[in-house]
């Protein structure tokens, strides 16, 4: 006899009502904390911006790591519980496009050539993998209209402070937090930067119009309003493009799939939606040539990333590669765009560009896949509902329509590389192919009638289980005063003295404590009501996830108070932090080339042991330690720029410090070795400028360093050499401004006249 599915009205309403179909208490209760949990997580990530961190966008992604990876336990710890996988014979072509795109990627980094600095995306793809399949499996009815609810209001707070920040241009102060005009007349609301806000804004403000259409709640289009206001005080052109496009072609497809009396309608509807997509484009294209740099830095980016692919073009070069590959290929036209040399690109600028290298062809066509039947089954299901005035339908466009505004955004954008956008992507993808489901849309892994007695969560716990229970019980109270104190350790330095300061401190304080209790409640409930050992097991790791997830958050704590210390000439408490900071977060290489760096500033050739400095069972000189630092940086990331010329820096002042110890050495035999260790080193100075110039061939400094080096050792032709080098410029480079620039350059003259004082003018 063929199985029968529960109905979706049935299944739904258990998350109402008194439970049906073998369902219990705890079961409607994970339910509902589920799809809560991955609302206010949405909610969390939007909302917060913390200052006592080094990255004011650090809390995003603990609260990603913390809060996503308690979803996706609580969601295993659930079916291990009801004893069932969500992958079945009745649902399984359900989840191949997603389980073919994530396997590929996660199985990429074995083929990535320095896995350390992958490890964090790595971990992201992971994550999200997780949640997508969650939404896939769970999101209905009540879990959709839960997410839209607190999708709507995010945008909410985020809408109205970012309206708060167009009033701050037109009357200064009324922006009363810490980071008030951080982009000048760009407004950035509570996100990490313009572009990521415009980004928000594109998909929320669907999904806030999707609300509007099924609930006629006339403040929804005071939202929307909003919404639109500060889209365009973002002045992020991408937004723009994105919106004008989604907003044309999701206008015309309301048209088509809601009603036929709306058919009437249809050549206004085309003509509106054509305005507002020219003007999206006229919009974008004024500001592009106002900020022309920022088209050349995207187009310099895009070629550079094509020579990528067309080196790996099968697998690609593995997931979280690219920030370690692009710097060799990088064009010299991006450092006099962004008019620095310490700046490291970590993303393509182009979705489908960095998935085409770092995944190569196959990687590209699995996404492709994956998408195209994400959007191909919610035509269908729309197609099905049409003229029958579905709540699904509503949220199949206005979420069809999000997800459509970021994949066009993130042509031009690199937001869906970090948390304020890849969570919403991780859940839409789901939650879009769970609405998509034909039949009673019920949940694809509820009871079948044919299996035999539906699952009972409510179970008489053995000693097993007894045990477990406390053990989580106990590790959830250890974890939450652990994870207080750490983060009293952070708002305790931070600043009370204004307004803003006082409140940022108070709201962050309510953030933490809403996310760690709420999380922590959820899991103690539910590993008091569950009775299978698997179950409680998988409770077990919530505390230690959320710790791990601390851990990162601390790092970034103490690498932003060692910088502070460092930039007061404060040596010993900055060593103390950037210990400490590489402890918490030892992936982090950007902690060690900077310890590197000032421990350089400083060369001590006493060997000492010092935990401080990073001696963990032998003494060591700072010689030594800057090496030990230098060659872990670059053995994660080996084509970074400015690595090798904090090399050759290095190198260079240890020669003349030796060449010092040698002019007041006691004896001959002192003499020789100081001033065979003086040329040695500078000769390795000489060495990892020489390189530092194939990853970056406009840096003046360099050539500054290798005309000092040609002076010292009385070699005025090549002094002159490396001079006229900067001069003429790479051969990449055409544009004649870039040129001019280092022709005319004021520290190549006076370097010039000092060759000239030594040697004698040409």
């Amino acid at each position: 006899m063929a199985k029968k599915r529960v109905s979706q009205k049935q299944y739904i309403s258990s998350a109402h009502a008194k439970p049906q179909g073998g369902l219990s208490v705890p079961g409607i209760f994970m339910r509902k904390a589920l799809a809560w949990g991955a609302g206010i997580l949405g909610i969390f990530i939007t909302v917060s911006f913390f200052t006592g961190t080094y990255d004011t966008a650090q809390a995003k992604d603990t609260l990603l790591f913390g809060g996503g990876s308690a979803l996706v336990l609580w969601w295993i710890s659930l079916l291990a519980q009801e004893k069932r996988f969500f992958v079945s014979r009745a649902n399984w072509l359900w989840y191949i496009p997603f389980l073919g795109y994530y396997a590929f990627m996660l199985a990429s980094v074995l083929w990535a050539p320095y896995r350390t600095e992958c490890w964090a995306e790595f971990s992201r793809y992971v994550l999200y993998f997780g949640l997508t399949l969650l939404a896939l499996a769970q999101f209905r009815s009540f879990s959709v209209r839960v997410l839209s609810r607190c999708i709507v209001w995010a945008a909410w707070i985020s809408y109205v402070y970012g309206f708060l920040q167009v009033i701050d241009l037109f009357a200064p102060g009324a922006d009363f937090m810490p980071w008030r005009a951080f982009f000048g007349d760009r407004i950035f609301s509570t996100q990490a930067n313009p572009n990521f806000f415009g980004d928000f804004i594109v998909f929320s403000s669907f999904i806030v119009l999707a609300e509007f259409l099924r609930t006629r709640q006339k403040r929804l289009l005071v939202l929307y309003a909003l919404g639109v206001i500060d889209l365009f005080f973002t002045q992020s052109k991408g937004a723009w493009l994105a919106f004008g496009a989604v907003f044309a072609a999701g206008a015309l497809g309301y048209v088509n799939y809601f009603s036929s009396r709306l058919a009437a309608y249809r050549r206004r509807v085309n003509i509106a939606a054509a305005c507002v997509a020219a003007g999206a484009v006229l919009l974008a294209g004024v500001y592009a040539l106002k900020r022309v740099d920022s088209v050349g830095f995207r187009v310099h980016t895009w070629a550079s990333a094509f020579s990528m692919v067309q080196d790996s073009p099968v697998l690609g070069t593995g997931v979280g590669s690219f920030k370690t590959i692009y710097p060799a290929y990088r064009k010299p036209q991006i450092f006099f765009i962004e008019n620095a040399h310490n700046t490291q690109t970590q993303h393509a600028e182009n979705e489908t560009l960095e998935l085409w290298v770092t995944a190569g062809s196959v990687g590209l066509i699995l996404f492709l896949w994956m998408m195209f039947f994400v959007f191909f089954s919610a035509h269908k299901r729309l197609q099905f509902l049409r003229g029958k005035n579905q709540p699904e339908s509503y949220w199949l466009w206005g979420y069809g329509c999000s997800l459509a505004g970021i994949l066009i955004h993130n042509q031009v954008d690199v937001s869906l590389h970090f948390a304020s956008t890849g969570v919403f992507f991780a859940l839409f993808l789901g939650v879009l192919a769970g609405l998509s489901v034909p039949g009673d849309c019920g949940q694809l892994n509820a009871p079948c009638a044919g299996d035999g007695p539906a699952p009972v969560l409510a179970g008489k716990a053995g000693p097993l289980a007894w045990g477990l229970r406390v053990l989580v019980w106990a590790a959830l109270a250890w974890t939450f005063f652990v994870l207080a104190g750490q983060f009293a350790s952070v708002t305790e330095v931070m600043s009370s003295a204004r307004f803003g300061d006082a409140f940022l401190k108070a709201s962050a304080w309510a953030v933490f404590l809403a996310a760690v209790l709420g999380v922590f409640f959820v899991t103690a409930r539910a590993a008091g009501r569950f009775s299978s050992p698997c179950a409680l097991a998988v409770l077990l790791l919530v505390p230690g996830a959320s710790c791990l997830a601390f851990r990162p958050f601390m790092a970034d704590h103490y690498y932003g108070v060692a910088t502070g210390f460092a930039s007061r000439n404060q040596r010993d408490g900055a060593l103390d932090y950037f210990q400490k900071a590489i402890e918490a977060n030892p992936f982090n290489m950007a902690y060690r080339q900077y310890r590197a760096t000032l421990l350089a500033g400083g060369l001590d050739f006493a060997k000492t042991f010092n935990t401080k400095k990073g001696d963990s069972s032998s003494p060591a000189t700072d010689y030594e330690r800057v090496l030990r630092d230098f060659d872990a940086v670059r053995a994660a990331s080996p084509n970074h720029a400015l690595l090798h010329q904090a090399y050759g820096e290095f190198y260079y002042s240890a020669a003349l410090k030796y060449s010092d110890m040698a002019s007041r050495a006691a004896d001959r035999t002192q003499y020789d070795k100081y001033k065979k260790l003086a040329l040695e080193n500078m000769d390795k100075a000489q060495a990892s400028f020489e390189y530092s110039l194939l990853l970056d061939p406009v840096n003046q400094a360099t050539y500054i360093f290798l005309t000092q080096i040609a002076i010292l050792q009385r070699r005025p032709q090549e002094a002159r050499a490396w001079i006229a080098a900067y001069r003429q410029g790479p051969a990449e480079i055409k544009e004649e401004a870039f040129l001019q620039k280092m022709r005319a350059n004021p520290r190549m003259d006076a370097l010039e006249k000092q060759v000239d004082a030594a040697f004698g003018k040409k």
